[in-house]
């Protein structure tokens, strides 16, 4: 039985899909369609294994484990849930699994967005300081994402940003362009985001002695106003990116990615916003930019698009600060942020390539209206 795209109209307990499992073999690459259960799906999903943490986090992928050598077993992560079932019954840390009753109150049950952002935080973050013209527009959260975004599609994926993991993306309901001199310039190589992501929001410099020792989530603040400009590495294409920051022990890290901001504009930005803009000319002038800053009592960062450059990892200037108050306790008190100190110990990108030589190039000539 074919499922259907609306949470609200599926029975979780009857309805099936069909997957394609891709079975390698010496002969090279074939496919097998299946019929597969919304469970089994589930099984594989990001929304049950939550690997895309463990990804990011782990040492072999150059990830924040290499400096803590601290097991992500051994923090709260993998089982990081919104503190209720759907039905407001509360979860107990240690025997919670991830499963249906996260997000229905009874099989089939309707999801509203509201469960959605229990859990997606940023996206509740978003909403508060941006708007979005798919919001303005009445849309939801499954206006745009798909069953398999949510149940999976039978295969497991190391992070969202695996190709296949998402199913939703602008091309599913505007799959031409109007033509125009904009579009026809950047359409080949620049994703829609690029000039119509008005924002990255972003916590910065999470504290993991509070994670680990306090299963507390204490970033020292929130970034915004600001857009790294990367390529995404499976299509090639410039795309939009963020920072994640943490601090442990006086080591601190940074991660660069692409990310999919919920704060999309109807009209694009300025050619101006990107070309010969104030970060590129800083890069250009002093070879590097200094992307946050303590001011003596807080962590400030660049505003604006934000080049990221084939040297990223020595360019990228930032300040981290400390937090000397108890770890352990779920109230932070602002006055005991420190600085800490500038730069990063660790670096990581993935998924992600920073922009050519030739892509800053373009972007340093200033804009000249036709």
């Amino acid at each position: 039985m074919k499922a259907r795209r609306m949470l609200g109209l599926v029975s979780v307990t009857t309805a099936m899909l069909t997957a394609v499992v891709l079975l390698y073999g010496c002969g090279g690459e074939s496919a097998k369609e299946t019929t597969l259960s919304i469970q089994d799906t589930f099984r594989t999903s990001l929304h049950a294994t939550r690997l895309g943490k463990a990804t990011w986090y782990s040492r072999a992928n150059g990830g924040f484990e290499g400096l803590t050598n601290v097991s992500i077993t051994q923090m709260g992560c993998m089982k990081c849930h919104p503190g209720t079932k759907a039905d407001g019954t509360p979860i107990d840390p240690a025997t919670y699994q991830p499963g249906c009753d996260d997000c229905h109150t009874s099989p089939g049950s309707p999801v509203s967005d509201q469960i959605c952002l229990k859990c997606h935080s940023r996206q509740a973050r978003e909403m508060q300081f941006y708007s979005d013209i798919h919001r303005q527009k009445g849309f939801r959260c499954m206006s745009c994402h798909t069953l398999e975004d949510v149940h999976g599609d039978g295969r497991q994926y190391a992070a969202w940003l695996e190709p296949g993991a998402v199913k939703a993306k602008c091309e599913n309901c505007h799959p031409q362009v109007t033509s125009n001199p904009a579009h026809n310039i950047h359409t080949k190589d620049v994703d829609c985001l690029a000039c119509h992501t008005q924002s990255i929001v972003s916590c910065y410099n999470c504290h993991l002695q509070s994670e680990i020792q306090g299963n507390v989530k204490r970033p020292h603040t929130v970034l915004k106003d600001y857009m790294l400009l990367l390529r995404r590495k499976d299509t090639g294409k410039v795309y939009t990116g963020t920072i994640m920051t943490l601090n442990y022990n006086d080591k601190t890290f940074v991660a660069v990615a692409p990310y999919r901001a919920h704060t999309i504009a109807r009209n694009a930005r300025k050619c101006e916003d990107c070309h010969d803009n104030a970060a590129i000319r800083e890069y250009n002038q002093t070879g590097r930019i200094v992307l946050t800053t303590w001011d003596g009592s807080k962590v400030v960062n660049k505003k604006g698009v934000i080049p990221v450059p084939p040297d990223w990892q020595t360019a990228f200037q930032l300040d981290f600060v400390d937090y000397t108050g108890d770890p352990t306790s779920p109230t932070t008190d602002p006055t005991k942020w420190v600085f800490l100190k500038t730069g990063a110990d660790g670096k990581q990108m993935l998924y992600a390539e920073p922009l050519s030589q030739e892509q800053l190039q373009k972007l340093s000539q200033p804009y000249t209206s036709p």
